[in-house]
């Protein structure tokens, strides 16, 4: 049997508009929480973003606030004067509460506070003494802890509220003074982070302070050392003197002899051609040998006071005192000195100390006469000055101990051992070299180069 179905009825455009016109609404309204959902998430992330960037740049400014007082710090730690170490304290300390005035107060050997800089403000000093005479001071150092005083007399005079704060200096676990800061800041507006950064900048000025102090002792040795040193020197320079006070006699008898000789003829009537000329030669010799033997018996300084010279000067001038005592131990002064050397940056006093020094050690080494030959000559770097003589020479053991102080190749009671070792210390000081080059009978040759050096200021 066979079922005959009806065809379905199909709807109209009108029927499919209002099925879809919920489900287009639902759309709507789903799309329209999206849209508010994404604004929102948008919204939240720009915040995000804003706040993410300001705390980047907060983190940076801290960082860099960070840095600017760890480099005062190092500063206020490393620093070699009393003004250096308060200028970074006090601009330390300006960082962390606002400052009107301060200042480091030191416990001297009186159990006195002494102001660190001279130019201390009387108010300040002032108070520092009456926290030490009430005990404040003392209660400070032994607590280790900081304490803030109300300045009564800013309030009665001007009705405002300003404060003391009183900051311990401890080094290796001991008070050494006081760190005295006044400020308007209020006492109930400190935090403890306050308290604690004046505390580590209070730390770190009582090593800045140690250091300071040991740079000023170790300033004082150094002059001490460097007056000890010119002593020597000038001990040494008088000692060779000595040495050849035979030569500076002879040197003086000469002109004299020939004055008296003068006089003499005149006094018996005898009639001397160029009279006045012969008379002011021996007057003009006498002058020049006192002259130069007080120029070199002078004081020396304690510092090489510099300027630019003839390095071939001070060789003349030792020739001149020495060639006639050497000449009478039969040792013949030779000169290779070039014309017209460029000029060096010394110490003409300081090197002439130098060239008797070799000449003399020369002179012993050749007790039966000999030759010493001197020669002068110029680089572009600078001058050199080879001491040679024809003496015994020096054993290769000697070579590297003769600039030692203290050390000798002489006899006893014929030598200290300074010479070479001030020497060489001279030299040095001019910033040059010195070397010796030796042959067993055959001579030594000692050479010096000086440098040429910028001018001082």
């Amino acid at each position: 049997m066979t079922i005959r179905r009806h065809p379905a009825k199909r709807k109209n455009r009108s029927d499919l508009i209002e099925e879809a016109i919920p489900q287009f609404e639902s759309f709507l309204e789903s799309r329209e929480k999206y849209i508010k959902a994404l604004e929102s998430t948008i919204t939240a992330l720009t915040q995000e973003n804003r706040n993410f960037n300001q705390n980047n740049l907060d983190i940076r400014n801290s960082i860099d606030e960070l840095v600017a007082m760890q480099r005062l710090s190092n500063t206020i730690s490393t620093a070699t004067s009393a003004d250096a170490i308060l200028g970074a304290l006090n601009e330390l300390t300006e960082q962390v509460i606002p400052v009107l005035d301060c200042n480091i107060f030191l416990i001297d050997e009186t159990n006195k506070l002494v102001s660190l800089s001279p130019k201390e403000s009387p108010r300040l000093h002032r108070e520092a003494q009456e926290q030490l005479e009430n005990g404040i001071a003392d209660w400070v150092f032994s607590e280790k802890k900081t304490v803030i005083i109300p300045d009564l007399d800013s309030l009665m005079a001007e009705g405002t509220a300003k404060n003391f704060v009183i900051v311990p200096l401890i080094l290796r676990n001991e008070g050494i003074g006081i760190y005295l800061i006044h400020t308007t800041k209020a006492q109930q507006e400190f935090s403890n982070q306050d308290i604690q950064l004046l505390t580590v900048l209070a730390n770190q000025a009582a090593a800045g302070v140690e250091n300071w102090r040991a740079y000023d002792q170790l300033l004082k040795a150094n002059q001490q050392l460097k007056a000890s040193e010119a002593q020597m020197i000038q001990a040494a320079k008088l000692a060779a003197i000595g040495e050849l006070a035979a030569s500076i006699v002879h040197e003086i008898k000469n002109p004299v002899q020939v004055l008296v000789l003068q006089m003499d003829m005149q006094k018996r009537g005898t009639k001397i051609p160029n009279a006045d000329q012969l008379l002011a030669q021996q007057v003009q010799r006498l002058s020049d040998i006192t002259k130069r033997l007080m120029n070199f018996a002078r004081n020396v300084s304690d510092d090489i006071a510099t300027q630019l010279i003839d390095a071939n000067k001070p060789v003349e001038d030792v020739i001149a005192m020495v060639e006639h005592e050497f000449r009478n131990d039969k040792i013949i002064i030779e000169r290779n000195l070039a014309p017209d050397l460029p000029p060096i940056l010394g110490n003409a006093n300081y090197l002439q100390q130098v060239f008797l020094n070799l000449a003399i050690n020369a002179r012993d080494a050749m007790p039966k006469g000999g030759k010493i030959i001197i020669e002068s000559n110029a680089s572009k770097f600078g001058v050199t000055i080879r001491f040679s003589d024809t003496g015994s020479g020096i054993d290769q053991e000697h070579m590297d101990k003769i600039f030692q102080p203290f050390y000798t190749t002489k006899g006893e009671g014929k030598g200290t051992g300074l010479g070479l070792a001030i020497c060489n210390k001279i030299i040095n000081q001019h910033e040059g070299t010195m070397k010796v080059e030796s042959v067993i009978g055959q001579g030594t040759t000692f050479v010096i180069f000086i440098p040429f050096r910028r001018t001082q200021s």
